[in-house]
């Protein structure tokens, strides 16, 4: 490779760096402004990605329509039908985004306060049946018996242990902003110095 060509494509990276470092930087700006909200208001966090869903049914319903009556389906009818449906839940969903939001977060906390209560008591039905053949029975004893006290402390609040996820990944996000903001300015400096 010739000296000349290794300093055009120098400068074309260069160009390019110091063209997108931006759009780093936008990204990590919204990426924390998302954090923060999520952080301040977790259930009106939650309700704004329920209603992104909410539009997401009613697209996807009108093209299974769509679908169905152009006949371009096996089965028109239920085609037809699912697209109705899922249009109507859709416009509930749209309608009504901080109960489906309340639903959806009690939801969640509930599978995982269930799976972790039946964990535990895997863990501790193990510990018991196997004691004879492994070591620290007592350690998997404890760990199933704090998987289930903390299943049941879900199941006591699960709401408010749903928006206690929500800051948490709130946080998470302003933490990761942050990182990308950080990363946009040095890619910035970097296409500089490259530059010169």
């Amino acid at each position: 490779m010739s000296e000349e060509r290794i300093i055009e494509d120098r400068e074309s990276f260069c160009r390019a760096i110091r063209g997108i470092w931006w759009l780093t930087l936008i990204r990590g700006i919204l990426l924390i402004l998302l954090g923060v909200y999520a952080l301040i208001n977790p259930l009106m966090a939650v309700a704004a990605l329920v209603q992104v869903f909410g539009f997401y049914l009613i697209l996807d319903g009108a093209i299974a329509i769509y679908a169905g009556l152009a006949g371009q389906t096996p089965s028109r009818l239920w085609t037809t039908v699912r697209g109705v449906i899922l249009i109507l839940v859709g416009l509930f969903v749209v309608g009504h985004p901080v109960i489906m939001a309340m639903i959806h977060a009690t939801l969640l906390v509930c599978l995982l306060a269930v799976s972790s209560i039946l964990s535990g008591i895997l863990e501790i039905n193990v510990a018991i049946r196997d004691r004879l053949e492994i070591e620290g029975e007592g350690w998997l004893i404890l760990s199933g018996a704090l998987a289930i006290g903390f299943g049941l402390l879900l199941l006591i609040s699960p709401l408010a242990a749903g928006m206690l996820m929500v800051q948490f990944l709130g946080a998470f996000a302003v933490l990761a902003g942050i990182s990308i903001v950080v990363l946009a300015f040095r890619l910035r400096t970097f296409g500089m110095r490259l530059k010169s």
